[in-house]
């Protein structure tokens, strides 16, 4: 019986390797940003900060909220309006090779139509469309958006040892029907997505580790082809 249940086991984590290593999705999408430094700037909120950043990296991310009643982009990680709008911000940039990441973080069915609305309005006056990225968890919606001339990220769960069986195969076909630019994950599962879609644009955030004393582990992600930007805190 005993030897029954190991040799179930041995199966079992033999063919869940073979599953985790093996591709499923090899189609490319052009690459947003392809450059030697993949590392950009994590969470830069000030505009300030990020002027003083762009003469190390070349892009940094920011998140930020769309205030419906004010049709506005407030740039906060969370909690209340900061009244610190993007169009600001972006105005008060000094570098014009400077590339943004946009984490959006409350983009939904009823906002959606004004987010690019008020997108576009702020691309006229500050900077180009193929500048910015737009991140989100809903494919859906950030297609309308790519379907207005921006580039779009598709924010991808963690890995899980079961859901993440069934999560690929929906993430394998949204990649097929909505072409997001990019890919966005926890620098945890690079490694899950990278053998998964290996050709498709990864972007990736390192929350956690510490750019001297983790610098080993980062270079290494920096390594994989199709990992494009590392987002450094």
């Amino acid at each position: 019986m005993r030897n029954k249940m190991l040799f179930s086991v041995l199966i079992f984590v033999v063919l869940y390797l073979v599953f985790y290593n093996y591709s499923i999705y090899e189609k490319s999408v052009p690459v947003f940003y392809n450059h030697s430094n993949k590392y950009w700037a994590h969470r830069v909120l000030d505009h300030q900060i990020a002027n003083d950043l762009s003469v190390k990296y070349n892009g940094v991310e920011l998140d930020v909220f769309f205030e419906s009643d004010k049709s506005l982009f407030d740039v906060r990680h969370h909690g209340s309006f900061k009244d610190n709008s993007l169009s600001v911000y972006l105005s008060k940039i000094n570098n014009n090779d400077m590339y943004f990441w946009v984490d959006l973080k409350n983009l939904n069915y009823s906002n959606v139509s004004s987010v690019i609305k008020r997108l576009d309005s702020i691309t006229k006056e500050t900077i180009s469309k193929q500048r910015i990225i737009i991140e989100s968890k809903d494919i859906k919606l950030l297609y309308e958006l790519k379907k207005s001339g921006y580039k779009i990220s598709y924010w991808l769960p963690s890995f899980n040892l079961i859901k993440s069986i069934f999560q690929v195969y929906e993430i394998r076909n949204d990649l097929e029907n909505y072409t997001p630019d990019a890919i966005s994950c926890s620098y945890h599962n690079v490694k899950f997505y990278s053998n998964k879609f290996p050709n498709y644009s990864i972007h990736c955030w390192t929350n956690g580790l510490d750019f001297k004393n983790d610098i080993g582990e980062i270079e290494k992600i920096s390594k994989i082809n199709n990992v494009r930007i590392i987002l450094i805190d």
